[in-house]
């Protein structure tokens, strides 16, 4: 069975727990009228979450090309 990069583990563990805070405190926002706090938080969330994606997976990129140099170099 093949593994998942790691990028992918976090990210989707990421995606769970900003769906899970959204329905856990949002809908209490959107009902006490914050409707523009909740979509602010949701997106900034968003914004977070693709960020520590693109990054996670450039370092595991960069990681994974100096493992295969120093095989080549040994």
């Amino acid at each position: 069975m093949v593994k998942p990069p790691r990028y992918k583990i976090v990210t989707g563990l990421l995606v769970i727990y900003a769906l899970f805070m959204t329905l856990y405190f949002g809908l209490d926002l959107l009902r006490s009228g914050h409707a523009l706090r909740f979509w602010l938080t949701a997106a900034g969330e968003l914004v977070c979450i693709v960020l520590a994606f693109f990054a996670l997976r450039r370092r595991d990129r960069l990681r994974e090309a100096r493992r295969d140099r120093i095989e080549k170099e040994s």
